[in-house]
């Protein structure tokens, strides 16, 4: 059946409005503040084959996953699914990112048949294994990164799995935060379905369906559209990340990106073997850095939908740290994703210089420490995620302090910290001189400094710590700065590290510090209003604006340079 192209526009606004409706449902009902504040979730919906139709903006790192799970799914539902059921999996090896990403689909069903589902993906503060929050640099196999779930179904026909419920609920740390957050999903999940059920009844199942095709079709064709106006041809960029969590050498990845008439194959052949630490990265999350960079390239305005990914082609080779063999451990995948993401960027930047753009920092600086909660005294997990600067690139300066590219997650709000773990929030600030030099400057770093009020056990790590992976400057541009952490004991003592295991007692601090984005351009070109006010801001200082960008100081405005790091927040 065909449908008239205002009543296929109209559903496809739909579909958006009920992917969104049901994210905000989920971020006003969630527990955690990972969750909540750092909306580090997504929801969708899609065909009744499992292809997206309609998926939020909120995390780029989701692109294309739950699309990879709904296989699994629906092969596990079979021929039994209600409209009572709802589904939940989140296992790497089905589809998953890695064990932390919870996903709960439900069906939307007429007449005793699926045609379409709602589904969403979140972050939960932990679901068991060997650390804190679950994530591991040196975890050696999955089998260390707590429960992994098959499709499995927790409601069946209305009724609550009470006794699944309380399986997860007695393997992890956090069982309220986590019972809440499912919680959460569900009843978004449930929302979702009912918006569907609103459409059937408004349009019928045939206009639907027939909707959603045209929804996937006109968005295959955009891309497509696209990626034809770009000669043919290959790119191919190498990335690094500083080690594999275990002190080893550096680990390197091999992107090649070739352009054939309106398709995009990316092949990763040349990528370092699976590691034996929780670097490596899931198929599903390395086919999300491949779509996000893609549709970055080519459509990064068109919809979130399964029909622009019909426009790429993906080879990552079994065994490799982008599609490692089970049982390989992958729950710090987000390490070697973003990695992937700016490699890729960087391979189709120097094919098509129009679209190049200086590296940012995608070192991801994270904690995860189990500790007590300073009022309740229950166990809580925190978690908390820094971005740093972005590239400089021809439309302009790199944003400062941002999680790049597949991340967009925001950072712990002080407030939210200090009420809910036993952690000060001393000090959030960009750091000056951290942002590569250039025509257009790199986005500055930003520095954090947590103070531990009673004891935690938690796993601390960064990358882009060494100073030879730090973000790359282009075409004359300066790179970005390194990350750095540090932890400064309450007796006086001090340790530098990039990636530890640590228990941290009261008046402990860590000082977490992002890196800088690269510089694009040659400094001496940069406009001279530009340096004072970055001068006057406090962004860069008089010593760089003199012997960098060949400014003199004697021209900036006549209020004092702020030498010192600016504050984001007071706590």
């Amino acid at each position: 059946m065909t449908t008239d192209p205002v009543t296929a526009a109209v559903i496809s606004s739909a579909l958006r409005a009920t992917a969104w409706e049901m994210s905000e449902a989920l971020r006003r009902s969630s527990h955690s503040p990972i969750i909540r504040e750092m909306l580090d979730y997504s929801c969708a919906v899609f065909t009744p084959g499992g292809e997206t139709v309609a998926q939020d903006d909120l995390i780029p790192a989701f692109l294309g996953t739950m699309a990879s799970t709904m296989p699994y799914v629906i092969e596990a539902a079979g021929d039994t699914s209600r409209a009572g059921d709802a589904w939940m999996t989140n296992d790497p090896y089905r589809g998953g990112t890695h064990t932390p990403d919870i996903q709960i689909f439900v069906p939307v069903v007429h007449d005793g048949s699926v045609i379409a589902w709602c589904g969403n993906i979140a972050h939960h503060s932990d679901v068991g294994g060997t650390n804190p929050g679950t994530e591991g640099y040196a975890n050696a196999s999955i089998f260390e990164e707590g429960l992994r779930i098959p499709p499995i179904r927790l409601v069946d026909d209305g009724r609550l799995n009470d006794a699944l419920l309380d399986l997860i609920k007695n393997n992890i740390r956090d069982p309220e935060s986590t019972a809440g957050d499912l919680r959460a999903q569900l009843a978004a999940a449930k929302l979702g379905q009912r918006r569907m059920g609103e459409l059937v009844a408004r349009y019928g199942v045939e206009t639907l369906l027939a909707a959603m095709d045209v929804v996937l079709d006109q968005s295959e064709r955009r891309i497509r559209a696209a990626i034809s106006e770009r000669p043919d041809g290959v790119a191919r960029a190498e990335g690094w990340l500083d080690d594999d969590g275990l002190g080893s050498d550096p680990v390197r990845m091999v992107a090649s990106v070739e352009i054939r008439d309106d398709t995009v194959l990316v092949d990763m052949t040349g990528t370092d073997p699976q590691m034996g630490g929780g670097l490596n990265v899931s198929a599903t999350a390395a086919r999300a850095a491949v779509i996000f960079a893609v549709k970055a390239m080519f459509d990064p305005t068109g919809p979130q939908n399964g029909g622009a990914m019909r426009a790429i082609e993906i080879v990552l080779p079994e065994g490799s740290f982008v599609n490692p063999r089970f049982p390989a451990a992958v729950s710090l995948r987000h390490l070697g994703v973003q990695r992937l993401a700016d490699t890729l960027i960087r391979a189709l930047g120097e094919r098509f210089p129009d679209l190049a753009t200086a590296g940012a920092f995608v070192g991801f600086s994270s904690l995860a420490a189990s500790c007590r909660h300073p009022r309740l005294g229950n166990e809580v997990v925190i978690q908390d995620d820094l971005g740093g600067g972005m590239g400089g690139h021809p439309l302009g300066d790199g944003l400062d302090a941002v999680d790049v590219y597949l991340g967009n997650v925001t950072m712990l709000p002080a407030e939210i910290c200090e009420l809910q773990y036993p952690v000060r929030i001393a000090s959030t600030e960009l750091v000056p001189d951290t942002g590569g030099p250039g025509e257009f400057r790199g986005g500055l770093a930003l520095r954090r400094v947590y103070e531990f009020l009673d004891d935690a056990d938690g796993v601390f790590y960064t990358e882009q710590a060494r100073e030879q992976f730090a973000p790359r400057g282009i075409h004359g541009g300066h790179p970005g700065t390194a990350a750095r952490l540090v932890v400064e004991r309450a007796d006086g003592t001090r340790l530098d590290f990039t990636k530890e295991r640590l228990t941290m007692r009261p008046g402990d601090r860590l000082v977490t510090t992002t890196g800088g984005g690269g510089g694009y351009g040659d400094p001496a070109r940069r406009d001279r209003r530009s340096v004072a006010r970055d001068v006057q801001e406090g962004k860069v200082s008089v010593r760089v604006a003199r012997d960098v960008y060949r400014f003199d100081a004697a021209a900036a405005p006549d209020s004092p340079p702020r030498e010192r790091p600016m504050s984001l927040d007071v706590s």
